[in-house]
C-alpha cells in the first residue's frame, strides 16, 4: 500500500505467514472439521505479550510473530499503524479492532509496559478479582461488546481462577457484497462432504464479472466488499484434487503469486450460505511452531512477578449469506506463575478455502477451511 510504513508492510506479511502456518498445523489435528482463525488477533494479541518479554522468551516470540529485525518500537509503531489502516478500511465497512490487558487485584505491572499498552495498542488496563466467580463474565461482557455479541465465552471461571494477567485482542467485521446475491435465487443444492456423503445445503447464485483465477489445481475467485478494498477469496479444489492436496499448495509464496493471477472474468457463481463458530487452545501448536520457551519465563518486562504464558484461547465466527460477510474473532493469552462469452462456471459444492483481506496493505483478516457449511441461521 503507497504511504504504508515498511515496518507494517512487514508485520502484515508476518502475520499472513503466522496465520498460514496455524492453519496448516491446525488443520492437521482436527481432519474433517471447520477450521476458521484470525491470525491478526492472535499476532496483535501475542505483540502486545511481546511488550513485556525478555531473553531467550522475548527471542521465541521474535521468531514466532517474525520481528526479529525490528526494534521494539518499530514493532509497536507497525501494529498501531496497522489498526489505523483497518480503521479507515471503507465506508461500506464496520471493522472494529479493541485490545485489552487484565491484572489480578494486587499485582502491579510494570509502568513502561502499561503505557505501551495504552499508546500503541490503545489498551484498556483494568484491576479484577479472577478469584470472584462473576470476573470471567466482566471479561466476557467485554469480548462481547466488542465482537457485536459474537464472540461470547472466552473464558471460564476456573480459565483465570489462577491467572495473574489476561491479555485480549477482539476484532468485528461486517461487509456488504459489492454485488449482493438475490435471495430469490438461493436454492436447494448439493454440496459433498470429504467422505463423499452429499448434503443439501442453501445455494447462493449470481453471474456476473469477478476477479477470478484458476489452474490445474484449483478454480479461485474474489468477492468484493463496499467499495471494493477489501474482499473474500473463495479456493475451490478441482473435483480431482482434495482439500487436503490443496493445503500443501497453501505456503505464503504461493498466496503471493496467486494474489497477483486474478482476472476479470464473467463468471456463474454458486455458493452456499455458511456459519461457522470455532475455537481452539493455541499454546501447544504455538510452542511447536516458535519452540516451549515462547511460554515464560522471561516477562520481567511486564511487571507483576515471575509470569509464564498459562493458555493461548482463540474463538472466531463467520456468517455469509445473500447480503454479506459478519465476522469476529477473539484471542485471550492467559498468563499465570511458572460477444456474450458463455459464463464459466464455479459451484462451491465440496469443501474449500476461504479468507478475508484487505486488498490494500494486503493483510488477511480471517481464514479458514470450510469442510461442512452449516446454513446462515440454522
Amino acid at each position: 500500500m503507497e504511504g504504508m510504513s515498511p515496518q507494517a508492510a512487514h508485520l502484515a506479511d508476518a502475520s499472513n505467514r503466522l496465520g498460514f502456518h496455524l492453519l496448516s498445523h491446525l488443520a492437521g489435528q482436527e481432519v474433517g472439521d471447520n477450521l476458521f482463525i484470525s491470525s491478526f488477533s492472535i499476532a496483535t494479541a501475542l505483540a502486545m505479550v511481546y511488550n513485556g518479554a525478555e531473553g531467550k522468551t522475548q527471542e521465541a516470540l521474535a521468531r514466532l510473530l517474525r520481528v526479529e529485525g525490528l526494534s521494539l518500537p518499530e514493532v509497536n509503531q507497525g501494529y498501531s499503524e496497522l489498526a489505523a489502516l483497518l480503521g479507515e478500511i471503507d465506508p461500506g465497512i464496520r471493522l472494529d479492532v479493541a485490545n485489552s490487558v487484565w491484572v489480578r487485584e494486587g499485582t502491579g505491572l510494570a509502568a513502561d509496559f502499561v503505557r505501551r499498552i495504552r499508546e500503541s495498542y490503545a489498551g484498556e488496563v483494568t484491576r479484577l478479582d479472577f478469584s470472584d466467580p462473576g470476573a470471567a463474565g466482566v471479561i466476557n461482557d467485554w469480548v462481547a461488546g466488542k465482537t457485536n455479541g459474537k464472540i461470547k465465552e472466552l473464558v471460564t471461571p476456573g480459565l483465570i481462577r489462577l491467572a495473574i494477567v489476561v491479555l485480549i485482542n477482539a476484532i468485528y467485521f461486517k461487509g456488504i457484497w459489492t454485488a449482493p446475491f438475490d435471495e430469490a435465487e438461493t436454492r436447494e443444492g448439493t454440496f459433498t462432504l470429504p467422505d463423499g456423503s452429499r448434503k443439501q445445503v442453501p445455494m447462493m447464485h449470481r453471474t456476473g464479472r469477478y476477479d477470478y483465477y484458476e489452474d490445474e489445481a484449483f478454480q479461485a475467485i474474489r468477492l468484493p466488499y463496499g467499495s471494493g478494498r477489501a474482499s473474500m477469496y473463495i479456493f475451490l479444489p478441482k473435483p480431482d484434487r482434495s482439500l487436503a492436496s490443496f493445503r500443501e499448495l497453501l505456503t505464503p509464496e504461493n498466496w503471493q503469486a496467486w494474489m497477483g493471477g486474478f482476472s476479470k472474468t464473467r463468471v456463474e457463481l454458486g455458493l452456499p450460505r455458511f456459519r461457522i463458530e470455532y475455537g481452539a487452545e493455541l499454546l501447544p501448536t504455538l510452542t511447536g511452531l516458535a519452540g516451549p520457551e515462547m511460554a515464560g519465563p522471561d516477562f520481567l518486562g511486564m511487571g507483576g512477578g515471575e509470569l509464564v504464558i498459562t493458555n493461548v484461547i482463540h474463538k472466531t465466527f463467520v456468517e455469509v449469506n445473500e447480503e454479506g460477510t459478519e465476522a469476529a474473532a477473539a484471542t485471550a493469552v492467559l498468563m499465570g506463575r511458572s460477444g456474450v462469452i458463455l459464463p464459466l462456471q464455479m459451484v462451491v459444492d465440496r469443501p474449500f478455502f476461504c479468507a478475508i483481506r484487505d486488498d490494500e496493505t494486503g493483510l488477511v483478516l480471517f481464514m479458514g477451511f470450510v469442510v461442512d457449511p452449516k446454513p446462515a441461521g440454522a
